[in-house]
């Protein structure tokens, strides 16, 4: 070999060296849990300091388990959906039902769309579902961009499956998510730090790998005590007019009308007894009028139940974790009195 080259080569070498170890460390640590597969992505009652694409998790929890399980019924939505819990849902649908959450954190029209084509591609029966959905879902037609957005290559017939994993690769080298993660890697400790801008984080949640349901017995067991509205917390809560009603701009138009049609024909090819929730936002925005009526007339008036905008729901600071999340009692509330209304 030339000399020349050879040095060249060397110092190539000594260059690209930090960043090939990198790589080999994030191989072997797995940090978001997409290359290794894992019975269960989430560990239970233990800290999860790296937050997860949920639409890989989802998918690949599904895609594992389906064989054993035959679900039936489906739950999907956005983070607000994991609240409706299958044990509640299952005393307004046959008991029998093999139930499964097929949400995503952020959840966007486009990945509720995907998710429930590839059912449909895969032969998987659809007999229950619960769709939730609010402005912020609907407006969303494309995949996003981000490392926890970006949505799971197996709804995309692995199209998609380089830029996924590049992803995770620039996230994972993103110096400020390296600092924090070596640091809580050696010192076993997540740090203030650390939880700012969401780099880590050090919640403690329940998690059932066979429904892929999350919940948070922790935050309700410092409600119970009295212990979890503190004035920290509660200055997150906005001020609001509980007077007067606000709405959000329209946001059904020619997009997300072929892609709830297509949703609807699936479900009407499948069958499926299914009902349509609009989340009670803590904002108290009601969705927009014209867009409530088009969910009316698509799904059908008894199907579509809106919570949004102002009501004894989200006049109470109580029913809520944050100002987006409500708690799974009002999810049982909500069940309550859309099945009820059906009987």
């Amino acid at each position: 070999m030339n000399k020349e080259i050879f040095n060249l080569l060397k110092r190539m070498g000594f260059f690209l060296s930090p960043f090939l170890f990198l790589l080999l460390l994030y191989g072997i640590l797995d940090p978001f849990k997409v290359i290794k597969k894992y019975d269960s992505y989430i560990t239970s009652d233990e800290i999860s300091v790296v937050t997860l694409n949920r639409h890989w998790v989802s998918t690949s929890t599904f895609k594992n388990n389906h064989a054993l399980y035959q679900y039936n019924s489906f739950i999907f939505g956005n983070s607000c959906s994991i609240f409706y819990e299958i044990e509640d849902w299952k005393c307004h649908i046959d008991s029998s039902s093999n139930c499964f959450h097929f949400d995503a954190f952020g959840e966007s029209l486009y990945a509720l769309n995907k998710k429930v084509k590839y059912l449909d591609n895969k032969n998987v029966a659809i007999d229950n579902a619960l769709l939730i959905l609010d402005h912020s879902l609907l407006e969303q037609t494309v995949s996003q961009t981000s490392h926890i957005g970006i949505i799971a290559p197996q709804l995309e017939n692995y199209k998609n499956i380089h830029t996924f994993h590049l992803k995770f690769v620039k996230a994972f080298l993103n110096p400020r998510f390296l600092v924090a993660y070596v640091d809580y890697k050696i010192r076993g400790e997540v740090k203030p730090y650390m939880k700012k801008d969401f780099l880590l984080n050090d919640v403690v949640m329940h998690y059932c790998v066979k429904t892929n349901e999350i919940s948070y017995p922790y935050y309700e067991r410092l409600i119970d005590e009295g212990k979890y509205y503190t004035p920290e917390r509660m200055s997150y809560f906005l001020d609001r007019d509980i007077i007067k009603q606000s709405f959000s701009p329209m946001v059904i138009f020619d997009t997300q009308k072929q892609m709830l049609h297509e949703i609807n024909d699936i479900f009407k090819k499948h069958q499926t007894d299914f009902k349509v929730i609009i989340n009670p936002l803590y904002n108290q925005i009601k969705l927009n009028e014209y867009d409530v009526a088009y969910l009316c007339s698509l799904f059908g008036k008894e199907r579509v139940f809106d919570f949004s905008g102002i009501n004894d729901i989200t006049n109470e600071y109580h029913n809520y974790y944050d100002i987006v999340h409500y708690r799974p009692h009002v999810s049982r509330q909500i069940m309550d009195l859309i099945y009820k209304k059906n009987k």
